[in-house]
């Protein structure tokens, strides 16, 4: 009875599996994608592998252990092993068996796609239908637009209803009777600033020529290094000294005169003769400081420029007793306005 109530129900249709279809008239099957392997899948094989080589380096280990312990019996076992080995290397097939077979389900699988595409019946494509031309479509009715404001009219009338005629060309303006002048300045040529004079030579004098003149007004900056030593002589042998002598050159040590104070001590000077802007500094007070007195014996030390001092010389030579004349005061010492090295201010050794 309940059989008879209950209606049967009708099976369901089964949906066909849809083809793509080429333009040619033949219908493709889709192909089914592989799966890709996942990063999942690759981690999991690398565990497996490590995991594996793990085991082999253990029970390596143990069977080395074992083989130490019991050498008699590790031999035997090893003997024993040689035959097994090679049955199954014997046994296993070469790598070139492997590559003929997998060459030949390659060619296999290939003529198998080959003839299931020139079985497969061709199947027939609709075309879409061709979209309306020009002269198909409607005419658009006038009154279907509202009118729109009136276009302007041109003053010149239509000749054809469609174009108007271009205006006259005007008579080109006469040329200009004015001479003709560039919008560019032409650029003069710089004028050219004289050439500096070339400095003065030094001038070269020797200790009789020195002797001869008068010290007051002599240009000490004028002189070459070595009139200048010749020079600073010269005034030591007109205040007194008269053993004064120079010694400069090579080897000379950091002396450059020599000569006996009148109250008998005995001075050592060295003669820097510099320019303005090159001034005496603190290493050259160093290198004269380090002779001056070890050396030649100095009891009174003097250093001489035409130049002046850097702070850093005057400190050292004040610390080390060492007389400096500037050339300010190289002037008033030969004018005979300012002392002598050995005279008032003197620093005595």
């Amino acid at each position: 009875m309940i059989d008879e109530m209950v209606p049967a129900r009708e099976p369901l249709a089964e949906e066909p599996i849809p083809a793509r279809v080429v333009r040619g008239g033949a219908r493709r099957p889709r192909r089914t994608r592989r799966a890709r392997p996942t990063v999942r899948s690759g981690s999991l094989a690398v565990v497996l592998a490590a995991a594996i080589l793990t085991g082999l380096a253990l029970a390596f280990q143990g069977f080395a252990r074992w083989a130490g312990e019991h050498p008699g019996w590790a031999v035997l076992l090893g003997l024993a092993a040689v035959p097994v080995l090679y049955a199954l290397l014997r046994g296993m097939p070469h790598a070139r068996d492997l590559r003929r077979a997998a060459r030949a389900g390659m060619a296999e699988a290939e003529a198998d796609a080959l003839a299931a595409t020139r079985t497969a019946p061709p199947v027939p494509v609709d075309e879409p239908a061709d979209p309306p031309t020009r002269t198909q479509q409607p005419p658009l009715l006038a009154d279907a637009f509202p009118p729109g404001p009136e276009e302007p009219t041109l003053a010149a009338p239509f000749h054809d209803g469609r174009t108007a005629p271009l205006p006259e060309p005007e008579a080109p303006a006469p040329y200009a009777t004015e001479p003709y002048a560039p919008d560019w300045e032409p650029q003069l040529e710089p004028e050219l600033e004289p050439e500096p004079e070339p400095e003065a030579e030094a001038v070269a004098l020797t200790a009789a020529e020195l002797d001869g003149v008068d010290l007051a007004t002599l240009d000490f900056a004028a002189l070459d290094a070595d009139t200048f030593e010749e020079a600073v002589a010269a005034l030591c042998r007109r205040d007194g000294c008269a053993d004064a002598e120079t010694v400069g050159g090579a080897g000379d040590l950091g002396a450059d005169v020599l000569a006996t104070a009148p109250d008998g001590r005995r001075v050592v000077i060295q003669c820097k003769r510099y320019g303005p802007e090159n001034k005496v500094g603190s290493q050259d007070l160093q290198r004269f400081g380090g002779t001056c007195w070890s050396v030649h014996g100095a009891q009174l030390a003097v250093l001489v420029t035409t130049s002046e001092f850097t702070a850093p010389a005057e400190e050292y030579a004040d610390s080390c007793g060492i007389r400096c004349i500037d050339g300010t005061e190289l002037t008033a010492w030969a004018e005979g306005t300012g002392p002598a090295p050995w005279g008032p201010g003197a620093t005595l050794g």
